[in-house]
This record gives C-alpha cells, sequence and structure tokens, in this order.
C-alpha cells in the first residue's frame, strides 16, 4: 500500500489497541466508584470528539476512493454517522445544565 492508506489503518488500529488496552478496562472496572455526575459531560464530550473524528475520516477517504461503489459506500458512512457527534454533544450539554442545576 503506497497510496498512504497503510499509514491511515495503521492509526486507526492504533487508537482502536489504545482504547481497548487503556479506555475499556477502566470503564469495565465494577470495583471503582461510580463516576461523579460532573465527569459524565467530559466523558460524553469525549465520545462526540471521537466520533467527529471518524466521520472526519470517512468524509476524506470518500474524496480520495475511485468513483463508483467504493466511494458511495464511505459517503454512505458519513450519511449514517454525521448526527452523532451533534447528538452526543447535547447529551453532554444536557448532564452539565442537570449538574449545573443540581449544585
Amino acid at each position: 500500500m503506497d497510496s498512504g492508506i497503510r499509514a491511515i489503518v495503521d492509526a486507526v488500529e492504533e487508537a482502536r489497541r489504545q482504547l481497548r488496552e487503556n479506555a475499556l478496562p477502566k470503564a469495565r472496572d465494577s470495583s471503582r466508584e461510580k463516576v461523579p455526575e460532573k465527569e459524565e459531560a467530559a466523558l460524553m464530550g469525549a465520545l462526540a470528539g471521537l466520533m467527529e473524528a471518524f466521520v472526519e475520516l470517512a468524509r476524506a477517504a470518500s474524496d480520495r476512493m475511485a468513483p463508483g461503489d467504493s466511494s458511495e459506500a464511505y459517503i454512505k458512512v458519513v450519511r449514517r454517522l454525521r448526527d452523532q457527534p451533534r447528538f452526543l454533544r447535547e447529551d453532554a450539554a444536557a448532564i452539565e445544565k442537570r449538574v449545573g442545576a443540581a449544585e
């Protein structure tokens, strides 16, 4: 792969590995205390940022694919995912509002 795709695939695989090795064990650790409400929005915002990166990557990839089915597949991914970051940011804002109102 000399089109630069190898670097993209490697970066995505590294991100996935980091999430699985570092974040998921902490999320699954049932012996830890519950997440304080004021920290919930930070996690939701981080998920929104990650989803935004997915959408940006799919959009950029669609521009580089040969015309036809491959390009259309990436465009479909963008359509399916593009609203998710906004929903996550709205959820984060709702959490912040709820926590702020409780203080």
